[in-house]
């Protein structure tokens, strides 16, 4: 159960990130105060600060039963997510190095998970 608490605490985290992208854009969007002022009271940025929220919530639970040194390792998850939402919703390219990047990363956790 732990590890669904990590993963909904990541993919959360992930979420947060894609939205906080979307609701920066527009390439003028952090250019002044007053477009900073536009950025915060957009509802993606709002939605992304309240992903990250949710996603301390449940990390906080994942660290009250895990050790620390096999719990935040399993947060390199979240750039696995954030890689297939960036390519999903924002159509960024899949590279072939990008790839073998994020698989590395799988069997990483996996054997980390594992010890």
């Amino acid at each position: 159960m732990v590890y669904l608490f990590a993963l909904l605490s990541i993919a959360l985290g992930a979420c947060a990130q894609l939205l906080l992208k979307l609701s920066v854009q527009n390439p003028s969007a952090m250019t002044s105060i007053q477009e900073i002022g536009k950025v915060c009271c957009d509802l993606r940025f709002i939605g992304g600060l309240a992903c990250y929220g949710l996603s301390m919530v449940f990390w906080l639970k994942v660290l009250s039963e895990l050790e620390l040194s096999k719990a935040y390792p399993i947060v390199s998850l979240g750039y696995v997510i954030t890689f297939i939402l960036g390519w999903m919703f924002l159509g960024e390219p899949i590279r072939l190095m990008r790839a073998i990047g994020i698989a590395v990363i799988i069997i990483g956790v996996i054997i980390i998970s594992r010890s």
